[in-house]
């Protein structure tokens, strides 16, 4: 046989072989990782980091005007209730205190003097030696000394009044959180001096996303943890919710400490968890099963979304609307679409089709 028959005959006979269909075996159904799906137990919460913040502040301000002389205090530091924080210049008070305490010494000459010619003046005219007209002119006198000593008096004590409100004092146990006037500036009435965060008013700051606004109002209970006193809860209750979203789609939430721990200061970081009622026969599914080709953002409350659900008479899997009640940790709450006992695909889900045949994934042996 020539040697171009035998190189004509072995690529006749490679051909036949690559055609064969035959050749190469079947492809096996693909594996899936599963789960039976089964109601969940009790109320789930979610835990929000945060920060504690003041819950009331207060502007100090001395009700009088004058010179400051003493302010001691500066950001950060604390007052304790009654304590002395702040004191106005005394001089030009006194002064007003000593002209009126002369005003009032004259006023109370002039009306006893007058006094003593109304009486003597009373008795001629009770024995008809003095007209009429002159002792009607003595009286008015002695109306007008006495609304002199009146007026006096007021001056005098409204002076001493103010000499009492030079003293600005605590009112309430807090924190500086800014000083707001410096020393030797002059003050008007009401012109603050510092504004204070009040520690025996604590609330937790955290920012929650749009999805837990369902299930949060004014007056819903929570609960706080600090890291700065651990194994420790504290009861909280919100109080206020930010109209507009200021990070993404999160809202500020505010909860108030009903007891703060003696010690706790604002800027704290706080923990706050949320009490998630479960619905009537929610089913736990891992977010994994969830098909999110369907799903246009994170799957919130009254949601519908997609999982497949094994067939274990056909050996395939098929694609099933389902409604979710909430996100719980890496858990979907899923009321319409499930039964329990059924199995659902938790990995791999975005390569899988309606229909599809699959094998349960086993570890190798």
């Amino acid at each position: 046989m020539s040697l171009r028959l035998m190189v004509l005959l072995a690529a006749v006979s490679l051909t036949t072989c690559d055609d064969d269909p035959g050749a190469a075996g079947p492809t096996p159904p693909r594996a899936v990782r599963t789960m039976v799906v089964d109601q969940g137990g009790a109320d789930a919460y979610r835990t929000l980091p945060g920060v504690l913040t003041a819950a009331e502040t207060m502007r100090l301000a001395f009700p009088v005007s004058g010179r400051l002389i003493e302010v001691p205090l500066r950001a950060g530091d604390r007052m304790v209730e009654g304590e002395q924080i702040a004191r106005l210049d005394p001089a030009e008070i006194t002064r007003e205190i000593t002209a009126a305490e002369a005003k009032l010494s004259a006023a109370l000459a002039r009306l006893d003097a007058t006094d003593a010619e109304f009486q003597r003046q009373r008795a001629l005219f009770e024995r008809g030696l003095v007209a009429r007209a002159g002792f009607e002119r003595i009286s008015a006198e002695l109306s007008a000394a006495l609304a002199d000593r009146r007026v006096a008096e007021t001056e005098l004590a409204a002076a001493r009044d103010r000499l009492d409100r030079i003293t600005l004092t605590a009112p309430r146990e807090g924190v500086v959180t800014d000083l707001l006037a410096n020393r030797f500036e002059e003050l008007a009435a009401g012109q603050p001096v510092y504004e204070v965060a009040v520690t025996a008013t604590l609330q937790a700051e955290v920012l929650a996303p749009e999805a837990l606004l369902a299930v949060i109002a004014p007056g819903t209970p929570v609960s706080v943890r600090l890291p700065a006193f651990p194994d420790q809860s504290f009861d909280a209750e919100v109080t206020e919710i930010a109209a507009d979203a200021e990070a993404g789609i999160a809202y500020r939430v505010k909860a108030r400490l009903a007891a703060p721990p003696e010690g706790a200061k604002t800027g704290f970081s706080a923990a706050v968890s949320i009490r998630l009622p479960r619905a009537a026969g929610a089913l736990d599914v891992p977010l994994s099963a969830l098909v999110y080709s369907d799903t246009q953002s994170e799957p919130t409350a009254g949601e519908s979304g997609t999982v497949y659900v094994f067939d274990e008479a056909t050996g395939t899997v098929r694609a099933r609307r389902v409604r979710i009640d909430g996100v719980v940790g890496t858990d979907l709450l899923v009321t319409e679409g499930l039964s329990p006992g059924e199995r659902v695909v938790t990995a791999g889900v975005a390569l899988l089709t309606d229909g599809e045949a699959v094998r349960l994934w086993s570890l190798p042996e």
